[in-house]
């Protein structure tokens, strides 16, 4: 029984199989996070709007930051790859060093070029999409706001505390579990 569908499914498979390289996986999981995250963040009605937003706007900035590092990367990796073989006499060896290299490039791509533009860019980015100006002279909300009344210290009653360099008390403290 092999139908059409069977024959083609076959065949991508083989394709993909004997073609494989880790830029392959890392591109799908960017595209698919850069589309899927930013659509249910917007989509959960509990959070603030701001919030959404910001958020689905930093998701979707990193599934297109994400997708353009490792097409970059991959293509710096494949002269490289030429460039060592070629150096070291092991023209034989380049399907191997092609192969080995993109794995690693896309791991260093994943761990610090991508979050390393994000943080760069997501705050501009987002005030020049929304139109709001950034003010540095501006305090967080959290330096101008005063309390009202004095913080009053927590009396926890006759409790002891542990004194961290007595290791018998230590042992002899906590939760008991299984027994008195």
């Amino acid at each position: 029984m092999n139908t059409p569908f069977q024959k083609k499914f076959k065949d991508l498979c083989m394709s993909l199989g004997k073609n494989n390289k880790a830029l392959y996986g890392a591109l799908t999981i960017a595209v698919s996070k850069g589309i899927l995250r930013p659509t249910f963040t917007m989509m959960d009605k509990k959070q603030e709007r701001d919030s959404r937003v910001y958020t689905a706007f930093r998701e979707g900035l990193t599934g297109a930051v994400a997708f353009v590092s490792y097409l970059a990367t991959d293509a710096v990796v494949e002269k490289l790859a030429y460039h060592l073989a070629k150096k070291t006499n092991h023209l034989k060896e380049l399907p191997k060093m092609k192969s080995t290299l993109s794995l690693i490039t896309v791991s260093i791509t994943a761990l610090f070029i991508i979050p390393g533009i994000c943080n760069m860019t997501t705050k501009p980015l987002l005030n020049f999409f929304t139109g709001k100006k950034n003010n540095p002279s501006q305090k967080p909300a959290s330096a101008v706001i005063k309390p009202s009344q004095p913080v009053k210290s927590v009396n926890f009653g006759n409790y002891k505390t542990i004194n961290p360099y007595n290791f018998n008390s230590f042992y002899n403290s906590g939760m008991k579990i299984g027994g008195v």
